[in-house]
């Protein structure tokens, strides 16, 4: 065997490692997302003390609010800061690295979901929105009271070169219609929300439950497909061409 198909036969079975760890781990974020979606399929619309609760509902009017970043008109919001990280893989590609820096939320001290005649409230601490919008800046405005030991703590989390900072922010309004997933505390007093025990938070999707369940299934199925096409597609295609060559020469 020649040196030069050495070579090309070691940077070919690097690809294919590459390109199959990288499947490997879309394909398994895929498949977290079909079952989540699996798991909020089923209605659950107890209302009892301790019981899982999967329901459709309306937030109640509060208190008018400003968001902390984007001084937008709200009823609550929450603002989450990061160190923004570049450096260079073992590749040599440059890579993106954020940590977190701090989270700023503004709003009631609950979160009203009326469900027909009910009340479920939501404490804003546990509200951790994922639908969110981001903005690069290379300095946050006073505003948001973030600490120098709360920015040193973020950069210190770094691998590489600070570059500069992303806020992430979402707001809710009043009259909202939201599809509610989380566990009914077990405790005396108004109906409180806690952490659902699969999802491991509480989620307050800003729409129906159907079209959550959509948007969980089709991002999934997309990844999982995405993830097969890397592994099995991409990764092996350098050994398929030089297999083919050296086919090729012994005819």
């Amino acid at each position: 065997m020649s040196k030069t198909l050495i070579v090309l036969l070691t940077l070919a079975l690097v690809w294919l490692g590459a390109w199959g760890i990288a499947g490997y781990f879309m394909a398994q974020a895929g498949s977290e997302k079909l079952a989540r979606a699996a798991h909020v399929s089923p209605p659950a619309t107890r209302l009892e003390r301790g019981a899982d609760v999967r329901v459709e509902g309306t937030i109640v009017e509060g208190p008018s609010a400003v968001s902390a970043y984007g001084q937008k008109p709200c009823l609550a919001s929450m603002t989450y800061i990061t160190a923004v990280g570049s450096y260079f893989d073992s590749q040599r590609k440059p890579v993106r690295e954020y940590q977190h820096v701090a989270t700023r939320r503004v709003g009631p001290p609950n979160l009203e979901i009326a469900v027909g005649d009910e009340r479920i409230q939501l404490p804003l601490e546990r509200w951790s929105p994922t639908h969110q919008a981001s903005e690069r800046t290379d300095e946050l405005p006073a505003r948001l009271a973030v600490t120098p030991e709360e920015i040193a703590d973020g950069k210190g989390l770094l691998r590489g070169e600070f570059v500069g900072f992303a806020v992430s922010e979402s707001t809710i309004d009043a009259g909202t219609r939201v599809f509610l997933v989380g566990r009914l505390e077990d405790n005396e007093g108004p109906l409180r929300v806690e952490a659902d025990r699969v999802l491991g938070r509480v989620e307050l999707y800003p729409g129906s439950q159907d079209a959550f369940v959509k948007e969980l299934g089709h991002g999934g199925g997309g990844l999982r497909i995405a993830g097969w096409i890397l592994g099995a597609g991409l990764g092996p295609l350098p050994l398929a061409i030089i297999g083919l060559v050296l086919l090729a020469r012994r005819r």
